[in-house]
């Protein structure tokens, strides 16, 4: 049996701001918007293809899981300095710069909603 995962979901306040994040700053690629109820069903993946992101609107009446924690998404890069560079130069917002770990490289960025996510090179 083979298995590999076609999709995350990422809640966000503001649907629109989370595309113009994921596809202007990150340079993913909108694969679907349509009308979802009373909003919208949006999914970005990397270009090339790969694991879409599903940008929902958040539930304000929902807890929050673990406030102020990276999501256990984690962006692989080829080249994690190069990577950062090219991102931070479009806007994305770093918390924790490349640093060396016992398992590769690591950093973590943020998006407009306060989502943080792993950027890692193994």
């Amino acid at each position: 049996m083979a298995l590999s995962i076609s999709q995350v979901t990422i809640y966000v306040e503001d649907q629109q701001r989370a595309v113009d994040f994921w596809s202007n700053k990150v340079g993913f690629e909108v694969t679907r918007d349509m009308p979802y109820g009373e909003d919208r069903w949006i999914e970005v993946q990397p270009p090339g293809g790969g694991t879409r992101l599903v940008i929902s609107k958040a539930d304000p009446d929902a807890p929050v899981l673990v406030k102020d924690m990276p999501n256990y998404v984690l962006f692989q890069a080829d080249d994690i300095v190069k990577t950062h560079r090219e991102l931070a130069g479009r806007g994305v917002v770093f918390t924790q710069e490349p640093t060396r770990q016992p398992w590769g490289w690591s950093a973590v960025f943020t998006d407009d909603d306060g989502n943080l996510f792993h950027l890692g090179q193994s």
